[in-house]
């Protein structure tokens, strides 16, 4: 593949289009992250979308700048994404009733996390960024927030669940390295992140900060 690069003030920049939509899914996931910080109940929520506003920005530099920076600015970025999934996995804990099983689960991503770091530096490869995601997704949050779809505000959940499987579509399009029209593949499949992420705000929100609002209204 013909490598994509231009020059500007004399540095040789990689990947300008996908440092373009990086700073977008940042953009969008810290914009999340003011929303939803205001509410206690969705403050685990909030700081997903906040790590996951710094790992794209730090990836984003990592592309543009690897002529000059190498892996490690790439991997700075990966360390983000280790305390993005963490909090999601914390926030879907919260809906667990049982103390011995919600106990369990948060030694085992406790675990995760210490397992992730290691392995990064160990490995240096972004398989291990994939691997841990779905591990944290596919693995916990998924299941758990699956079990809320037979209550009331099980819709919503669904929400949150479509956007997290839908997430996975990117990093096959990514693989696949098939591009269409102006766009390469990793530039559309950051273009679908951003759509994913806003099906998971928006049932958090829905689920969530409607709910909080409302009792703080019945409250006053």
């Amino acid at each position: 593949m013909e490598e994509n690069f231009i020059y500007l003030f004399g540095l040789k920049l990689l990947q300008p289009g996908a440092f373009i939509t990086d700073v977008l899914i940042a953009v969008t996931t810290f914009y999340f992250y003011l929303r939803l910080k205001k509410f206690q109940e969705t403050q685990c929520y909030s700081y997903f979308f906040l790590f996951m506003s710094i790992t794209s920005m730090l990836g984003g530099f990592g592309h543009l700048l690897f002529e000059y920076t190498g892996k490690p600015l790439q991997m700075f970025g990966w360390l983000f994404n280790a305390f993005a999934i963490y909090f999601i996995e914390k926030a879907a804990l919260k809906e667990i009733s049982e103390g011995k099983l919600k106990n369990t689960f948060k030694i085992a991503i406790n675990v995760q996390v210490i397992l992730y770091l290691i392995s990064v530096f160990a490995f240096r490869n972004f398989i291990v960024v994939t691997l841990n995601t779905v591990v944290g997704m596919l693995g916990l949050v998924i299941p758990i927030l699956s079990i809320q779809t037979f209550r009331k505000e099980g819709k919503n959940f669904l929400l949150i669940i479509v956007g997290i499987l839908l997430s996975g579509a990117p990093a096959l399009l990514h693989k696949t390295n098939i591009g269409f029209s102006i766009f390469s593949a990793k530039e559309i499949s950051h273009l679908i992140l951003i759509l994913c992420f806003y099906l998971i705000f928006t049932g958090i929100n829905n689920v969530f900060v409607k709910r909080a609002v409302v009792e703080r209204v019945n409250a006053n």
